[in-house]
């Protein structure tokens, strides 16, 4: 049997478009002044690009950054142009001519997302557009050695990819940490956390859940799936990139006081609003349901909890949901509540779920050390799978 079994129901992540526009106008060629000097300055009419005096002279503009003003005439003695702005994403660079002579008008829309650069020929040396990311004018230089405006080229910095730990006992953890069981590298952040400051983004450590727990639990010297779940995200993190985990697990709930009107849902709430506005709401990690053994109603009780913290997240995308396994030792509960689970995933736009297989108890409900570390690893596991990571 696979150790991650996961019910295949993956999201199509969206790309983001990335827009080129090239405007070419040819225009028929009139004579009025003689060849080698500047012709009058055409006038822009926003959108088109005049062309006097070109002697079959084309006026090209390629590429949308804010160099692209005023269109450049190709080649030629004596040629006079002026056009519109284009909008597109690639640099630009002016023709080359001798004795141009452009002008810029107002200029159309420009959207520009790459740095731009223009070098003139040896005639007049044009103006700079203003150095924006996204501007409205701006002539590029078409003079000897003028440079066209630079812009700000846009892209996704580093991300902050925030994960929810969501459960019962098994995710708060119950059995003692060790010092393997630490981490100090501080891409992995845990959202307050036991014996840390509340409220802030901490280096995570273990305990993650709040302690010192309820139903006499004493969490404070306990592990937990999540932090193994993060130290396996750490090894394929992309470069520049964060996790913060936030850890809402109480032990020996029943689901119904993790969705609306329970006692723990305001709870959850208040942390989703603490961090939404850090990073991305990238996924969750969910072990529940030895309080609500085999109930026919929680598989759908979870597709609830699932979209009002969705709701509360305020993001119009789904993210992973993967849920555990009860293990198979807890043999008054497993048989009746593990197809509940595999409904669950079933039922979530993009749900899973993992394996108890190979883990012990140390007790009748609980993952002793080993088997904390090895659930740990495969939610990590299936998550980088499912991330594409």
């Amino acid at each position: 049997m696979s150790l991650l079994s996961p019910t295949f129901r993956l999201g199509i992540a969206s790309v983001l478009p990335l827009a080129s526009l090239v405007a070419v106008a040819a225009c028929s060629a009139e004579s009025s002044e003689p060849e080698g000097t500047n012709g009058p300055t055409g006038g822009l009419t926003q959108g088109t690009a005049t062309v006097t005096n070109a002697s079959a002279a084309t006026a090209v503009t390629t590429g949308g950054a804010n160099n692209t003003t005023g269109a450049q005439a190709a080649a030629g003695s004596g040629n006079s142009t002026t056009g519109a702005a284009t909008t597109g994403s690639a640099a630009a660079n002016n023709n080359s001519g001798n004795n141009n002579s452009t002008t810029a008008g107002p200029a159309g829309p420009v959207t520009v997302t790459a740095t731009a650069s223009g070098t003139g020929g040896a005639g007049n040396v044009g103006t700079d557009g203003p150095s924006t990311a996204s501007t409205t004018e701006g002539a590029g230089g078409n003079g000897a050695g003028g440079n066209g405006a630079a812009s700000t080229t846009s892209g996704e910095g580093p991300t902050f990819h925030i994960f929810m730990l969501m459960g019962q006992s098994n995710m708060a953890g119950a059995t003692p940490f060790n010092d393997g069981d630490k981490n100090t590298d501080e891409r992995l952040k845990v959202w307050g956390g036991c014996n840390q400051p509340a409220g802030q983004w901490n280096t995570a450590t273990p305990p993650l859940n709040d302690c010192p727990g309820e139903k006499g639990w004493n969490l404070s010297n306990s592990v937990d799936p999540g932090i193994w779940f993060g130290k396996t995200l750490l090894e394929v993190l992309p470069e520049g990139d964060t996790i913060g985990l936030v850890g809402t697990a109480e032990s020996g709930e029943s689901i119904n006081t993790f969705i609306s009107g329970g006692s723990h849902h305001n709870m959850i709430l208040n942390k989703i609003a603490g961090v939404k506005d850090a990073g991305r709401f990238a996924g969750v990690i969910f072990h529940q349901g030895e309080s609500d053994c085999g109930a026919a109603d929680w598989p759908g009780k979870v597709v609830q909890l699932y979209n009002e913290v969705k709701a509360a997240w305020g993001v119009d995308y789904d993210v992973p949901f993967i849920l555990g396994e009860i293990p198979a030792a807890n043999a008054g509960c497993a048989p009746q509540h593990n197809p509940r689970v595999h409904e669950a995933a079933e039922q979530l736009p993009m749900g899973y779920w993992i394996s108890q297989e190979g883990t012990r108890i140390f007790d009748q409900y609980h993952f002793d050390h080993d088997s904390v570390v090895l659930m740990g690893t495969r939610y990590g596991e299936q998550m980088i799978e499912v991330l594409g990571w």
